[in-house]
C-alpha cells in the first residue's frame, strides 16, 4: 500500500481530470506546469488512480474493518483471483510505467483512461464524473482542515 497523497496533490490531479473531462485546454496546460522537484501531473494521476483502486476494489470484494480473520482471508483470496482486480492492476502498472516521462498528450491519455476506469468499475455514469471528482476534492479539503487542527 502506498503512502496517502498530500491534499494539494489530490486537488491538482482532480483539477486536471476535470479540465480534461471539460476539454479545457487552458486549464490542462496550466495544471501540467510544475516547478523543479514537484511531482509531475502524470505521476499524480497514477497515484490518485492507485489510491482509488486501493479503496474501491476491497470494498467491492466485501472487505471491511472488523472482519473475522477467516472471512478476511477468503475475501482477500477471492479478490486476488478476480479478473477485474487483475485487469485493474495491469492498467495501473502500465499507466505508472508511462507516467514519469509522459508528454502532455500522454498525460491526457492517462487522465482519460482513469476516468473511463472509474466509470467502468463503479456504478457511475458519464454524468457522475464531475460530481465524483468533486467528492474527491472535498475529501482532500477535509483532510487539509483536519491537519490544521
Amino acid at each position: 500500500m502506498t503512502d496517502p497523497m498530500a491534499p494539494d496533490d489530490i486537488l491538482r490531479a482532480c483539477g486536471y481530470l476535470e479540465a480534461v473531462w471539460r476539454d479545457d485546454a487552458a486549464d490542462t496546460a496550466a495544471l501540467l506546469r510544475h516547478e523543479p522537484g514537484e511531482t509531475p501531473t502524470s505521476v499524480l494521476l497514477t497515484e490518485l488512480g492507485e489510491s482509488i483502486m486501493q479503496q474501491l476494489l476491497p470494498a467491492q470484494a466485501g472487505i471491511h474493518d472488523g472482519m473475522p480473520d477467516h472471512e478476511l482471508a477468503a475475501a482477500a483470496e477471492k479478490m486476488r483471483t478476480d479478473p477485474t482486480v487483475q485487469v485493474s492492476r495491469v492498467l495501473l502498472e502500465t499507466l505508472k510505467a508511462l507516467a514519469p516521462t509522459a508528454t502532455p498528450d500522454q498525460t491526457e491519455i492517462i487522465a482519460r483512461a482513469l476516468i473511463s476506469y472509474l466509470v467502468s468499475i463503479s456504478d457511475a455514469t458519464e454524468n457522475d464524473v464531475l460530481p465524483l471528482l468533486n467528492t474527491l476534492r472535498q475529501a482532500a479539503l477535509q483532510r487539509c482542515g483536519d491537519q490544521d487542527t
